[in-house]
């Protein structure tokens, strides 16, 4: 293979994987680590990758929030397996907070047909669409709607949330970095996940593992923060 088929197979490769390491593309193109290392040095000064320790990833303005509808198809079988985890934790008159996102919704679907008696709030359309014929108790939160991902958020959801406390909250994220940090592409969706981690007895972050080695703009806080 040529160094610039090389090159643009690597390309391909950390678009569709968002972060990949050395190792990962010296075994899938079967060349020395060294060779790599300069390949991903040559697409970091043509600007289409960045390097990060252990390997590359997109540069990150082009990690871009995707519509609920893209993300909805992606690691899925996964997706489900948290959600049952997360399922199991739940509780007889559990008061739950089910922040936006595809594994969340992952675990309202599940909500949806179990028995037990629980009040849920969320910022998800979606979400609260489904668990809306279902026998949950059931608020949503109030503030402005992000149309592609049908997430609400803003100072109005932020003062709303304030006025109450949770026994457990499932939260996602958008990126993990190498120091287990979890980050938020918008600051008023941090910010939002902050105020309910701190109203929380609780707190459970839903990931699978594509969100981990990459970063967003806003941080929310780091990992340790939550029971699990």
């Amino acid at each position: 293979m040529l160094q610039e088929e090389r090159l643009d197979s690597i390309f391909q490769y950390i678009k569709q994987k968002k972060f990949v390491t050395v190792e990962e593309l010296s075994q899938k193109l079967e060349v020395s680590p060294m060779t790599i290392r300069r390949d991903l040095n040559n697409l970091c000064d043509q600007g289409r990758v960045e390097r990060c320790h252990g390997g590359a990833q997109l540069p990150q303005n082009l990690i871009q929030e995707m519509a609920f509808d893209i993300k909805k198809g992606q690691n899925q079988p996964e997706k489900q397996k948290i959600a049952q985890k997360a399922m199991n934790m739940i509780k007889d008159y559990d008061t739950i907070y089910l922040d936006s996102g595809t594994t969340t919704f992952e675990l309202a679907k599940l909500l949806c047909r179990c028995e037990k008696k629980v009040s849920v709030m969320t910022n998800d359309l979606n979400i609260a669409m489904i668990l809306s014929d279902s026998e949950v108790e059931l608020t949503i939160v109030g503030g402005n709607i992000q149309k592609s991902t049908k997430s609400i958020f803003g100072r109005a959801s932020e003062q709303f949330l304030k006025e109450y406390r949770f026994s457990k909250i499932f939260l996602g994220g958008s990126s993990i970095d190498e120091q287990f940090n979890l980050f938020s592409p918008t600051y008023d969706k941090a910010y939002t996940k902050r105020v309910v981690l701190d109203i929380a007895n609780r707190s459970y972050l839903l990931v699978d593992s594509s969100k981990f080695h990459k970063q967003s703009m806003c941080m929310v806080g780091n990992l340790s923060q939550f029971s699990g």
